[in-house]
């Protein structure tokens, strides 16, 4: 799913845009990529919730993840056919909400099986998807033109997720009480009974539209460790997509590279290596040591110290180290704080969901992500834009010191 996402908004998307519209390319690329967040936006905790509540024979996420899949490589496909920047926009919108349904419903999967001694580990593991679909999917398509790439991104789209959709058993929440008298479905990962919650178990009753609406809704201040959680997921969320964004345009733009493409995929690879080589090393620490707040406070300094570097040093030579940095300290900042997530949830019913509304962190600064950072570079230049990034990535990680109940 990152490679059908990411290389082509690296990559394609803005080629596409260009060519429809040169002389405004970037706030058009602006308007296709914020629709398409705001979109995203809803479908991850609608497609959580009605995750957590289906009870077909294929389990509750399996579903999901291929028909998230089907339609995500159905929008890729249709992409290089459309002339106008709404045909465009439309197509982009299905490709990022699909996205976004899959990796919720995926989380899900991990919280359902992974026990929480394991989580750090397993969630670097699987954090390394995002930079290494990036990174392959940019390498196989910075030589394409527009239709060759969006056909062959579609494809492995819908290939790798198979193996999965296919060949994986769901683990099913039990309803209905267990040995402890207690019922399964209705507690967290803590162990402790969510407030207010019936006996009823999944897929019990089915609930009235509008019910289903107030259920998405998670209460900050019944859970105050997910509210601080959300708020540095957005702030590092936003601060990488003010990083990356315009990245092409500002090795064309403003390095003046002679081959822009090329240099977004060799950026792509160093900021891959920096991910692998820190994330699952950190991930290993923090089950260990059985802490995960240290880890995301010193994982958003690197990727401060990095952007810092990019803003004051617009040049290639300082761009490649600090696109290693930024990858280690994403990477860290990735798992660590996705394995202090599902640590916060408060009940195993509603994983999906709540996975969800914190997928809105990341969805919500990717729509506003266009605004800001074309308000940014008018404002202070590519310089202006790589420094306000660090300053976010600095507050994403000190709003996760108000979190005391995960060391």
């Amino acid at each position: 799913m990152w490679i059908g996402l990411l290389s082509s908004l690296q990559i394609l998307l803005p080629r596409q845009v260009e060519r429809i519209d040169p002389h405004d390319k970037i706030g058009d690329l602006g308007l296709v990529t914020g629709v398409a967040a705001v979109a995203a936006l809803v479908a991850a905790p609608v497609v959580g919730a009605l995750s957590d509540r289906t009870t077909s024979r294929f389990g509750r996420r399996r579903p999901w993840v291929a028909g998230c899949s089907v339609l995500c490589s159905a929008a890729l496909f249709a992409l290089p056919w459309q002339t106008t920047l709404t045909g465009v926009t439309v197509c982009w919108v299905l490709v990022h909400a699909s996205v976004n349904g899959m990796h919720t419903a995926l989380c899900a999967a991990m919280s359902d099986r992974v026990p929480v001694n394991q989580r750090g580990v397993v969630a670097a593991v699987a954090g390394l998807t995002m930079p290494l679909g990036l990174v392959a999917g940019t390498l196989l398509v910075s030589g394409l033109d527009t239709t060759p790439g969006y056909s062959l991104v579609a494809v492995l789209v819908l290939v790798m997720a198979l193996p999965y959709a296919l060949l994986t058993g769901d683990l099913h929440v039990p309803s209905g009480p267990g040995p402890s008298g207690i019922d399964a479905s209705e507690v967290g990962t803590s162990g402790v009974r969510g407030p207010g919650v019936g006996p009823s178990g999944i897929g019990a009753r089915r609930r009235p539209f509008r019910e289903f609406l107030a259920g998405l809704y998670v209460s900050p201040k019944e859970n105050p460790g997910l509210a601080w959680a959300w708020g540095g997921r957005f702030a590092a969320q936003l601060s990488t997509s003010l990083a990356t964004l315009y990245l092409f345009y500002f090795l064309r733009d403003g390095v003046r590279v002679a081959d822009p493409a090329r240099d977004v995929a060799l950026l792509s690879v160093l900021y891959t290596a920096g991910a692998i080589g820190a994330s699952v090393v950190a991930g290993r620490i923090s089950d260990r040591v059985g802490r995960r707040r240290v880890f995301v406070v010193a994982s958003s300094l690197f990727m401060a110290a990095a952007l810092t570097v990019m803003a004051m040093f617009p040049i290639r030579a300082a761009a490649m180290p600090a696109a290693l940095v930024l990858g280690a300290g994403y990477g860290i900042y990735l798992a660590i704080d996705q394995a202090l997530v599902t640590q916060l949830l408060p009940r195993a019913r509603d994983r999906a969901k709540d996975l969800g509304v914190m997928n809105m962190a990341g969805s919500c600064a990717v729509a506003i992500c266009p605004a800001v950072a074309a308000t940014a570079v008018a404002a202070g230049g590519f310089s202006g834009l790589f420094a306000f990034a660090a300053v976010l990535a600095v507050a994403g990680g000190l709003v996760m010191r108000p979190i005391t109940s995960i060391p």
